[in-house]
């Protein structure tokens, strides 16, 4: 008969809204991906790469990005080591236009040749400085403006990215969420001291006491109470908090460094989002209902996603594209993807950041593009990888944790 996949959907939009907040982008890239009207995430048998190495894989394709393998026992490896070879029953993951798009590059084995020297000579030696993900975390001040039921799941997911002796701060009038919050939440959190906040986000003065700028993250949530479930005056109230922040900002004497993560439940609201100071925003039914999709047509998806939203493990990040690249000349994407690998990264895309505002330009986005084509990086342009945040250079870390807007 046919087979029943479970998933906690909130849970799936709460580590998305808390990477989301961390690597500005994310929220319109996992989008892309889960929609069947931009590139997206297939599985594929490739005889003719059976006995090479994934390290070659990553360069036999001139239109699509490798980024993993899953395994004849069903095992996904997302990045896995770079000399992993390719055996008979295994399958290349990559991001592709479509599944009929999936065409080795009529040279590829010349682009083999020329990209894939071996890989002890190509890798920088990380041994003798890799980072722990306790290392790469830090002390920090975060902020949840308004309360539903994901608040608290957002908050338990906070809490595997930052060190003891962090903040997380949660502004709301909700009483049954006061009275959770130090009943039960308090004693959830090993790394965060909480601290509660009574007023509400379309208040202006409950915003000012805030003061805004000691927090790293902040992250607006939709209430959920009675009628405003999924409606436009759920929508609204972050809109109007957004509005405030930004007005708050430009009328006080201090730059802002932190970033802002919204969630919404209706996509028409984006554009309106776009004019306020948010970072990202997260369309939380539009994301689960594209997620289901994708499910339908292939559960080994289901694999995929499992590892790149949690904590441990690859995961997407935007990183200055000076740490790859030459800036302002003419480099191509081959040549992006040959020096991310030297990180042990992969990269799957570009974000030209002129074009962050800007709709019709996905906000300077680009996943998967054609690996001949030629780019032009500026500063603050952020390259997108698949890595592994445990094994980085300390500068590269460094770039990774202030690639905010």
């Amino acid at each position: 008969g046919d087979e029943v996949m479970f998933f906690h959907a909130d849970e799936i939009i709460a580590r998305i809204i808390v990477q989301s907040g961390r690597q500005s982008g994310l929220g319109t890239i996992l989008s892309s991906l889960l929609s069947f009207r931009d590139d997206e995430i297939y599985f594929k048998h490739e005889k003719a790469l059976i006995g090479r190495t994934f390290h070659d894989a990553v360069f036999a394709y001139e239109k699509c990005s490798v980024i993993g393998l899953m395994l004849s026992n069903g095992t996904v490896l997302l990045l896995p080591p770079l000399d992993t070879v390719i055996n008979v029953d295994d399958q290349i993951i990559l991001i592709a236009e479509d599944d009929d798009k999936i065409i080795l590059a009529s040279n590829y084995l010349a682009y083999i040749a020329k990209y894939s020297s071996p890989v002890s000579l190509h890798l920088i030696n990380l041994n003798t400085i890799q980072l722990s993900k306790t290392t790469a975390a830090k002390v920090e001040r975060n902020i949840i403006c308004g309360w539903n039921n994901k608040t608290p799941l957002i908050a338990k997911e906070l809490d595997s990215y930052v060190l003891q002796g962090s903040e997380l701060h949660i502004l709301t009038d909700s009483v049954d969420a006061k009275t959770f919050v130090s009943n039960q939440l308090v004693n959830e959190l090993k790394h965060q001291k909480l601290y509660f906040h009574s007023g509400h986000m379309t208040r202006r003065h409950d915003l000012e006491k805030l003061n805004l700028s000691i927090f790293d993250y902040v992250i607006l949530v939709p209430s959920e109470d009675g009628e405003k479930i999924f409606s436009e005056e759920a929508d609204a109230e972050c809109l109007i908090c957004l509005l405030y922040i930004r007005d708050i900002i430009e009328k006080s004497n201090w730059q802002k460094k932190f970033s802002i993560v919204t969630e919404m439940y209706n996509a028409r609201n984006s554009e309106l989002a776009d004019m306020t100071c948010a970072d990202d925003y997260i369309i939380a039914p539009n994301l689960i209902s594209k997620y289901i999709a994708q499910l339908s047509e292939n559960k080994n998806i289901k694999k995929v996603y499992d590892v790149l939203l949690t904590p441990e493990g690859p995961e997407i990040l935007l990183c200055q594209a000076s740490i790859f690249v030459p800036l302002y000349t003419p480099v191509s994407y081959y040549e992006v993807l040959q020096s991310t690998l030297k990180f042990q990264c992969v990269a799957v895309g570009y974000r030209l950041m002129k074009y962050v505002r800007d709709q019709t330009k996905n906000y300077g986005i680009v996943v998967n593009p054609n690996k001949r084509e030629q780019i032009i990086f500026a500063d603050n342009d952020k390259i997108i990888v698949f890595a592994d945040e445990t094994v980085v250079f300390p500068s590269f870390q460094h770039q990774i944790s202030n690639s905010r807007l």
